[in-house]
């Protein structure tokens, strides 16, 4: 009986074995992928006549050139594809057509869209972007100021991948110095379909490099703001501190210079904190924004700093924040856009006074009143003792 039973399980380990052994059916070697890292994706409608121009930096596996050597020049870490069509699918088939690999979207960093297509057809590339299974709903969505395709001609200023240098300027540099804010697909999508919120998206522009013969560096400052599904302009520098103010908990070394009875200051905002209150009456809706912000002197113009000196720093510190933060919102008003999460917090906080907006929440937003509250704090003031 017992050796009955041992025939019997050593039948099912060989099963089991055969199972456990066989290969991935459907796996595909890596070396026959063309791993995209960008994508950039252009748009144009003139006289009825639509154009999609899609364009990709593919990894260079180890860096290889094409005569296979092994590179380390920066120009040699990513090949640039190029594809046009009458549809996405069939762009994106066209680019695709100069590469003998199988293209694999799982590692892209970030999709870069152009101006025009952010104009007129932003919705119909997020939703192909949110189905097709191998994206990444937080990959970095880039808008630029005219076409996505001289983003990737540019090429990286300091990394030997754009790729690289876009995802780590969006997810961790933009915030912490105020440059921009790294939008992912999710957050955009989200936005886009919510009944409250208008979405903004990350800038990055072509600019002329600072080093002479460099030629042309991408700069991420700024942001793009959309009206619903529509790029309707721009934020500034400024306008980006103002936007972080109001909408994100910071933590980094935001800079801010002023000038106090003729001498130059460097206040460094290290870290903030922010509230949204609703104020809701009979007659109207109104917002008050606290922004607590503690930060440090970095430049002091030689001065020893006593308490009362620290005082009046602090008071004009809370007055230029609040002028940041109040240029946003007079944007955001003139844009016709909340893309600043007013109406959304009401929404949260009183739902029957947000139920009688409607369709008009918009309108509601830009005749309310916001008053901005700014209290500042210096925890260091430069000095190194005596």
């Amino acid at each position: 009986m017992k050796k009955k039973y041992r025939i019997f399980g050593l039948l099912i380990l060989i099963i089991l074995q055969s199972v456990i052994s066989t290969g991935c059916w459907s796996s595909k070697e890596v070396e026959s992928l063309a791993v995209v890292t960008l994508l950039g994706v252009d748009y144009t409608n003139e006289n009825g006549s639509v154009q999609w121009t899609v364009s990709s930096t593919i990894l260079n596996p180890l860096g290889q050139t094409k005569e296979g050597e092994q590179s380390s020049a920066k120009s040699d870490q990513e090949t640039l594809l190029v594809g046009t069509g009458r549809t996405l699918q069939e762009t994106i088939t066209a680019f695709t057509a100069h590469s003998s690999r199988t293209p694999y979207y799982g590692h892209i960093s970030a999709y870069i869209i152009g101006e025009k297509a952010a104009k007129e057809n932003i919705g119909e590339f997020t939703e192909a972007a949110t189905r097709y299974w191998e994206g990444r709903p937080r990959t970095l969505l880039i808008v630029t100021k005219g076409k996505a395709l001289d983003v990737l001609q540019a090429g990286p200023a300091v990394d030997k991948l754009l790729s690289k240098e876009l995802k780590e300027l969006g997810m961790k540099k933009a915030l912490a110095t105020g440059y921009s804010y790294g939008v992912t697909l999710f957050d955009f999508v989200e936005w886009l379909k919510s009944p409250d919120r208008d979405p903004v998206a990350t800038l990055v522009n072509v600019v002329p490099s600072e080093v002479p013969g460099l030629g042309q560096q991408n700069l991420m400052e700024g942001l793009a703001v959309f009206q619903g599904g529509r790029l309707i302009g721009w934020l500034n520098k400024d306008e980006t501190i103002g936007y972080l103010l109001i909408t994100q908990n910071i933590n980094g070394d935001i800079p801010l210079t002023f000038i106090k009875d003729n001498k130059l200051f460097s206040y460094y905002i290290s870290t903030t904190k922010r509230k949204i209150l609703p104020v809701v009456t009979s007659d109207k809706i109104s917002y008050r924004v606290q922004i607590k912000v503690m930060g440090g002197i970095i430049e002091n113009s030689g001065l020893r700093l006593n308490a009362e000196d620290i005082k009046v720093l602090e008071n004009i510190i809370e007055d230029r924040l609040q002028d940041l933060a109040m240029q946003t919102v007079d944007k955001a008003k003139e844009y016709n856009s909340d893309f600043l999460g007013f109406t959304e917090k009401l929404h949260r906080t009183d739902l029957s006074a947000w139920q009688t907006l409607g369709s008009d929440w918009r309108k509601v937003f830009r005749t309310a009143e916001v008053e901005i509250v700014v209290d500042a704090k210096i925890v260091q003031t430069g000095m190194m003792g005596e």
